[in-house]
C-alpha cells in the first residue's frame, strides 16, 4: 500500500550529525604560529621543510608547556593557554632557527 499523501514517494530521510565542540585551545595555537611563521619570511624561503619541521616542534613544546600552566590552580584555563603559548612559541622557534643557521662546530 502507498501513502496518498506522498504518492508513493519517500520522505526524505534527516541524518543528523553531532559536531564535536571547537577547540579553542587548537584555535589559539593556530593563529600564533601563523603569526610567528609570518615574522620568518626569509627562513621559510630558504629552507622550506626544516621551517615547517621546527615550527611543529616549537609549537609541541609551547602547547606542553601552556597547558602545563594552565592547569595551575591558579590559572584562567585558555586564558593562560593563550598567554603562556604566545610568549613561548616565539622564543622556541627563534632559538631553533638560530640553532640551525650556526656553524657545526657550536
Amino acid at each position: 500500500m502507498t501513502d496518498r499523501a506522498t504518492h508513493g514517494q519517500r520522505k526524505p530521510t534527516t541524518t543528523t550529525t553531532t559536531a564535536t565542540p571547537a577547540d579553542p585551545r587548537r584555535a589559539i595555537a593556530s593563529l600564533i604560529s601563523a603569526a610567528v611563521a609570518g615574522m620568518h619570511p626569509a627562513a621559510r624561503a630558504a629552507k622550506p621543510e626544516w621551517f615547517d619541521h621546527l615550527l611543529r616542534k616549537a609549537e609541541t613544546k609551547a602547547a606542553k608547556i601552556a597547558t602545563q600552566a594552565a592547569l595551575s590552580p591558579y590559572a584562567c584555563g585558555d586564558a593562560t593557554f593563550a598567554e603562556v603559548f604566545a610568549k613561548t612559541l616565539p622564543t622556541l622557534f627563534t632559538e631553533a632557527l638560530e640553532r640551525l643557521d650556526a656553524p657545526a662546530g657550536d
